[in-house]
């Protein structure tokens, strides 16, 4: 995971920005319009920069990534061959460009267009690259100007998508080269401005742009357990009350004051006999370990929480607090708006 201290010392090198359209929304004939020198960027506007990534790279929305080694991005190329040395200034236009092309072969289907960001940086003395994709509306028209005769997007024009306190990025990466094995980086990605509760929502699209997996880490593996267990449980568990034991006990033993949590242990103590098989053989074909873990739940906090209410004839009604909109309460009477599963 990109370190504090790395965020502490990042030092903005070259900004470029590139437009990049929706590949299957644009028509035939559709292209990036992509720079063709850096864009100039003042002191200022580095600083804001530099304290807007670090604001972003650090918050609990970033998960730390690595290169999938059997990806088909360009991305892991170009971030290794942007680090070996400091680029100058022509390689590390065409390497973004490269990229740009790509990023607009697969921003296909429902991908909103956007502008790519590509930011050369350091980060406690070492190289990096980050890559940010900032949503731009169809339509909106982005002035290019020329310097020396080639053309670039001023910062001035793009100022207001990036610095702003009210504007979040869109999807941003950052890489930290630590070595001279290509393997030698730490990393991080992250999908700010969807607000992405699940590291799952952020994996459908910008880690295949990015060529990369995610490293798991405690709130992705609790996560990751949570998921699985409840779809096991909503999906395999037919009984009634073992359903509702299970959903007690998962939520129970994730929200103990317990800093660990073994899979193991949660199925031999909580599960009856005959769901043990079954659900080990669910969470492999879902690639969750059964191996204890360090639980994090900030990733399902909310999944976890319950809201009650108890009328005045002892009824009681207990929901999720993420689902509590389903009730309607009035002085003379609770509505449920949910269809009954099954009668106990």
């Amino acid at each position: 995971m990109i370190s504090s201290e790395q965020l502490a010392t990042l030092v903005i090198k070259k900004v470029i920005f590139h437009d990049v359209p929706n590949a299957s929304r644009s028509g035939a004939g559709s292209a990036p319009t992509l720079s063709e020198i850096e864009t100039d960027v003042n002191a200022r506007q580095k600083t804001l920069l530099q304290k807007k990534l670090t604001k972003v790279i650090g918050s609990k929305h970033a998960y730390p990534i690595q290169f999938n080694p059997i990806a088909t991005s360009t991305v892991p190329a170009q971030i290794k061959l942007l680090t070996e040395k400091t680029p100058n200034s022509q390689k590390f236009v065409a390497s973004t460009q490269l990229m740009a092309n790509d990023l607009f072969e697969k921003q296909i289907s429902m991908i909103s267009p956007g502008l790519l960001c590509v930011i050369e940086v350091a980060a406690g003395g070492q190289a990096g690259v980050v890559l940010m994709k900032l949503e731009r509306h169809e339509g909106a028209q982005l002035k290019l100007s020329k310097t020396g005769g080639k053309r670039t997007f001023s910062m001035s024009v793009l100022e207001d998508l990036v610095l702003t306190d009210s504007t979040r990025l869109f999807k941003a990466a950052m890489f930290v080269r630590t070595g001279s094995e290509e393997s030698d980086f730490v990393a991080a990605a992250c999908d700010s401005q969807l607000n992405v509760g699940s590291s799952e929502d952020l994996a459908k699209f910008w880690l295949k742009f990015l060529g990369c997996t995610f490293i798991a880490e405690p709130r992705v593996t609790t996560q990751r357990f949570f998921d699985a267990s409840v779809e096991f449980i909503n999906h395999v568990v037919t009984d009634g009350v073992v359903k509702n034991d299970l959903y007690a006990s998962l939520h129970s033993e994730l929200k103990s004051k317990r800093t660990t949590f073994s899979p193991r242990t949660f199925i031999e103590e909580y599960v009856p006999d005959e769901y043990r098989a079954p659900l080990r053989e669910h969470l492999e074909t879902r690639k969750v370990s059964l191996t204890a873990f360090q639980k994090d739940t900030s990733d399902i906090d909310t999944r976890l929480r319950r809201r009650s209410w108890e009328t005045s004839k002892n009824v009681l009604i207990s929901v999720p607090e993420d689902q509590a909109e389903i009730v309607t309460v009035t002085k003379q009477q609770v509505v449920v708006h949910d269809s009954v599963l099954k009668v106990k």
